[in-house]
């Protein structure tokens, strides 16, 4: 077995040749500056700009109750719970379903369909718990998708929702169901 002989000087060149081309690459020349620059905007020319600027649609959970189809804004819900009951308040509200402890803090429940519809829930579905600490009792949860700016129609706004998508999905109006329910509540 032959063994291999390392030749030290070639090593020391190359690594010197590196050295070399890090401190290069380091350093702030004018003219390499410029070139990266130059090399950056024809980057971005290339680029498509219409996909950045086209207009995004609105983020929905698209949810049921009974045989509707509902949607609400991601930006007002914080999460999303299965329902496993809720404990009831003596003297409240029948849209309120009770009150639930979530981490240690309660947090009252409304029934969305006997507000909307005027028709309780069943005993099984979820929770929709909103960013204002309220939690919508639905039915079935469906699907989660953008809802296009081209496929709403606010001329099927109602009471509680701000128009109709794809002609068949309502989108919720938070803000109406929570004035509703706290005006009911407080008279």
């Amino acid at each position: 077995m032959r063994t291999a002989s390392i030749n030290w000087q070639e090593v020391r060149d190359r690594l010197e040749a590196s050295e070399n081309a890090l401190q290069r690459a380091l350093s702030e020349n004018p003219e390499r500056v410029r070139a990266a620059y130059r090399q950056r905007a024809i980057q971005l020319a290339k680029s498509p700009t219409q996909a950045r600027f086209a207009p995004s649609g609105v983020p929905g959970l698209i949810f049921r109750l009974a045989a509707e189809k509902y949607a609400i804004r991601l930006a007002d819900l914080a999460e999303v719970l299965p329902f496993n009951g809720c404990t009831p308040v003596p003297g409240g509200s029948p849209k309120f379903l009770g009150v639930l402890s979530l981490r240690g803090e309660l947090r009252p429940i409304v029934d969305l369909g006997l507000l909307l519809s005027e028709k309780p829930s069943g005993d099984a579905g979820f929770i929709l718990i909103l960013h204002r600490q309220i939690g919508l009792k639905v039915d079935h949860i469906e699907d989660l998708r953008e809802i296009r700016p081209e496929e709403f129609d606010a001329s099927g706004h109602e009471r509680y929702t701000r128009g109709l998508a794809s002609g068949s999905v309502m989108l919720l109006d938070v803000e109406a169901v929570l004035s509703a329910v706290f005006s009911a509540k407080e008279s």
